[in-house]
């Protein structure tokens, strides 16, 4: 944990937003060999002694005028403090724990701040460590105030590791005589917990032995992707979707399966100087799969599919956007071995509209704020981001670094418009052969789900009309009244990123790379070989 480390460095002011601040108050002071005081509401100010918070008894001020014990307990920070700065000369640490919002409170201490970083930076260039201020830590949660935060050392929200989720468990179910779990079952439980913090976790085991006379690791889990859903910046879907409820294709599924047996055995993958593909950035025209492709993978991979899009983090008060598009990581950190899929990418993270006058900054910050998260995902995290346009991207965002792959994914081809076809016209009861050739040339330019629609409209008229399966001869009489108005209504945006997949990117199916030539009305495809369309 990077607060321990913090701490064991004596960094003057430490500022950790959380939401267990006594789990972690408790794990600072069983690992961190040093003095560690706090004011305790029932103890007032007190020193953490031999495993346990004890009061200090400090000098009444008031003695010589009202008698009575001249050592007293208080609840007074300005005497804590002063008892501090005079009398301890120790490595030392004082612990607020803020309750509510601290705008009021940190202004009582700011002295003490600019103070405290400005003998930390004389102890290091005098390499004496006896004039190493004291450490504040805060923890508190919410961030700390703006006009404070030069001063402090941020440190975002931890949540429990496996080992404390397993103590937990452990320690619910000795107190009941190891009768509510099994000794191998407690993984399943514990792999349900990751993410949520020490006390949703306990509130979770003890609400499933009311209700199941158990700890049920189904239970936890449904409850936590309830709280989830409802939170409404991540959404967690168990993947049905695989690659053979999709059309073609065929080259990004040939990458995913190779990844998918490399991650199976990482280590072995090692050996050999190969890292596994992590992050993938899917582009291409609307409607043609990306999102399919999302779940097939995390299928694939056999992971929980984490769903995100950037708009659903932006929030309209100050602050809050970033504060999301954080927690969003956190999330996703917490929940690892996972499959994250970022919907409406290039839209989402567009970099042309943000101002200080226009949106007071914000889509610079959770730009920023995204691409650190980017950098800090988990090794076992995969991550798939789909946009329909990429122009309005910033740069540094398609940098080598940012993604192992771009992928376009274009119109589909002849043939795989007939496997689409086929796809959704076998779960059809009929005895009829449908001339797959014939409904894939009538719908040349049509995407996936334009093929998808057509269909469903011709059930529902012919359905509505005779009560009897469809035909070929009834699809092609209904296709022509759907009109695909991708390739109609927006042809120049389709040429434009044709044009420039063609020249600088991987191509999701070798067939649609050989019909590019087509769209663009190109006569050839010899200046880049379709041999190596996947491997740049």
């Amino acid at each position: 944990m990077v607060l321990l480390d913090k701490v064991k460095l004596g960094y003057p002011n430490i500022w950790m937003k959380n939401s267990d601040p006594l789990r972690i108050q408790d794990i600072i002071v069983s690992t961190v060999k040093r003095d560690f005081y706090t004011m305790d509401f029932i103890l007032g100010f007190s020193q953490y002694v031999d495993g346990t918070w004890k009061s200090i008894l400090v000098e009444n001020p008031a003695y010589e005028i009202t008698g009575g014990d001249r050592y007293t307990i208080t609840f007074d920070h300005q005497v804590a403090l002063n008892y501090l700065l005079n009398q301890v000369h120790a490595p030392s640490t004082y612990i607020f724990n803020i309750v509510g919002k601290p705008d009021s409170f940190i202004p009582n201490v700011a002295p003490y701040l600019a103070h405290f970083k400005s003998s930390y930076r004389t102890a290091f260039w005098q390499d004496d460590l006896d004039k190493m201020p004291l450490q504040f830590l805060f923890l508190s949660t919410h961030d700390c105030p703006e006009d404070y935060i030069s001063y402090f050392n941020i440190i975002d929200d931890s949540l429990p590791s496996r080992d404390e989720l397993y103590s937990i468990v452990s320690h619910i179910n000795s107190s009941a005589h190891d009768s509510l779990v099994q000794s191998e079952e407690i993984k399943d439980v514990v792999n349900a917990g990751l993410g949520l913090t020490e006390s949703q976790f306990i509130d979770l085991c003890l609400t499933s032995v009311v209700s199941t006379s158990s700890i049920n690791a189904k239970f936890i889990y449904d409850q936590k992707m309830s709280s989830i859903k409802k939170n409404g910046i991540l959404e967690i879907i168990k993947p049905k979707i695989t690659f053979n409820d999709i059309g073609g294709l065929d080259n990004i599924k040939d990458i995913i399966r190779r990844t998918s047996k490399l991650w199976s055995d990482k280590e072995r993958a090692k050996s050999y100087g190969i890292i596994p593909i992590r992050r993938l950035l899917m582009v291409g025209i609307p409607g043609t799969g990306k999102s399919a492709i999302c779940q097939a993978t995390a299928n694939e991979l056999n992971l929980d599919l984490a769903r995100t899009g950037i708009s659903q983090v932006v929030n309209s008060f100050i602050g809050e956007s970033e504060a999301n598009m954080r927690a969003v990581f956190a999330q996703i950190r917490a929940m690892s071995p996972l499959c994250v899929w970022i919907d409406e990418f290039g839209r989402d993270l567009s970099g042309g509209s943000s101002s200080s006058h226009v949106d007071g900054g914000t889509t610079d910050r959770v730009h920023g704020e995204f691409l650190t998260g980017l950098q800090e995902l988990p090794e076992d995290t995969f991550l798939l981001c789909a946009a329909n346009q990429l122009d309005a991207l910033r740069p540094e965002m398609l940098r080598a670094d940012r993604f192992d792959k771009i992928i376009f994914v274009g119109l589909p081809s002849h043939e795989e418009r007939k496997h689409i076809f086929n796809i959704h016209l076998s779960q059809i009861d009929t005895d009829h052969t449908y001339d797959l050739d014939a409904l894939a040339e009538i719908t040349k330019y049509y995407t996936g789900a334009e093929i998808v629609s057509a269909i469903r409209e011709t059930k529902f008229y012919v359905t509505s009309e005779s009560f009897r399966p469809i035909t070929t001869q009834d699809l092609l009489s209904y296709i022509p009244r759907n009109k695909n108005l991708i390739w109609l209504k927006h042809n120049q945006m389709v040429m434009d990123m044709y044009s420039y997949a063609y020249q600088q990117w991987d191509w999701a199916s070798t067939q649609q790379y050989e019909d590019a030539t087509l769209v663009l009305g190109k006569a050839s495809t010899s200046s880049k070989p379709a041999a190596n369309i996947a491997w740049k």
